[in-house]
């Protein structure tokens, strides 16, 4: 149980003090109106799959408890080599725009975020994604995507 709530997908860490959810190299949590994803690098490639995409969400909405927040997602700790993928897939999977805000990514150099923006088009015009080089910066612009929501809702 987590929050009073059964989550019911494989891999699963519990922290009800930092209402973590940890599914295998991927841990998310909400603090301060935002939903955090950090991603660890793993000495087999990618860790965000097309084939986890479904329990990812699962933690998600476990976390957001029917609401919408944004969602940052933090790739620093990845290799470049794996994050133009993983960033692809988030940014363009369906489902996961029915369940929050906005995304925002932060990468680990000034050239992945250009090749990110520029050349891999990761342009949403119903759900933001925006690429960040500074953890503070993105962590900002998802507080007030968050504070935008809540003032016309």
């Amino acid at each position: 149980m987590f929050f009073g709530i059964a989550i019911d997908f494989p891999f699963v860490t519990e922290n009800v003090m930092t209402k973590q959810i940890q599914l295998d190299r991927v841990k998310f949590w909400r603090d301060n109106g935002v939903l955090f994803c950090k991603v660890q690098n793993s000495d087999n490639g990618q860790v965000i799959k097309k084939d986890n995409i479904n329990d990812y969400i699962k933690a998600i909405t476990t976390l957001s408890n029917g609401e919408y927040y944004p969602l940052l997602i933090d790739f620093r700790d990845v290799d470049n080599k794996d994050t133009i993928s993983q960033v692809r897939l988030l940014a363009n999977n369906t489902e996961l725009k029915s369940v929050i805000l906005s995304k925002s990514f932060v990468v680990n150099s000034a050239f992945m975020q250009f090749m990110l923006v520029v050349l891999h088009g990761i342009y949403d015009p119903i759900i933001p994604n925006k690429v960040f080089k500074n953890f503070e910066s993105a962590f900002q612009y998802s507080v007030e995507i968050n504070q935008i929501f809540n003032a016309h809702s």
